[in-house]
């Protein structure tokens, strides 16, 4: 009886091992897939693009300017409602200067480079002496490596594309230029002059929040869509 009763005990002591050591793997697995899980998140954050908004001018320099109207202003403005579209979109987003203040054109394509952004992007109002003229026109160079421009003139031609059908603005095409900003930077750069302030029709829709923020959409869709296309 005394054998029988000892073999029970051994018999009830390997179960319980046994099911402590399925339940311990069973742990270990769960912890190794949440960790590789929390792995991936993160590694998908990372492959988020980064994006420099560059609003043109500031302090001293006032830039383009018309009746009460200075350009700096308006780019800052419009930089901060592409901001928001642009994170809510779920973009990195930089901006070389998010106050009044003056910054060399060198120093805003630094920042760029050495964030290592996919895209800069800066913004701008136009002027001319004819008052006549208006429409939106968007800047690449050809100063560069050979794919830095053609994904830059994508970047233009989507964010141009946008632009025209969500504000209803004349297009003044796409063109080459050689501005410091667009110049020096490493990745795809864009300079979007956004209106004239010399134009009175385009004056009075620059001066409105309302505009800005649908030029700032307008903008974040042609991102949208050269990260799609690309």
């Amino acid at each position: 009886m005394m054998k029988i009763f000892t073999i029970f005990l051994l018999s009830l002591l390997f179960s319980s091992c046994a099911t402590n050591k399925t339940t311990s793997r069973s742990d270990a697995s769960a912890y190794k897939h949440n960790s590789a899980e929390k792995k991936v998140a993160a590694h998908k954050k990372e492959m988020v693009p980064l994006i420099v908004i560059d609003p043109g001018h500031g302090g001293f320099d006032l830039g383009t300017h018309s009746k009460s109207y200075e350009e700096k202003e308006i780019c800052l403005k419009t930089a901060g409602f592409l901001r928001k579209h642009l994170e809510k979109a779920g973009y990195h987003v930089i901006m070389t200067r998010s106050r009044d203040e003056y910054l060399p054109l060198k120093k805003r394509a630094e920042i760029a480079n050495q964030a290592k952004s996919q895209v800069l992007i800066s913004i701008h109002c136009n002027s001319a002496k004819n008052t006549n003229a208006k429409g939106i026109e968007i800047f690449y160079t050809q100063k560069t490596e050979p794919w830095r421009a053609k994904k830059s003139k994508q970047l233009a031609q989507a964010v141009l594309s946008s632009f025209l059908a969500q504000t209803g603005a004349d297009s003044r095409g796409i063109k080459e230029g050689n501005f410091c900003v667009i110049r020096e930077t490493k990745m795809p750069s864009i300079l979007i002059e956004t209106g004239f302030l010399t134009n009175e029709e385009e004056r009075k829709k620059l001066s409105n929040d309302f505009y800005l923020d649908t030029v700032a959409k307008s903008i974040t869709t042609g991102v949208d869509n050269y990260f799609k296309s690309t």
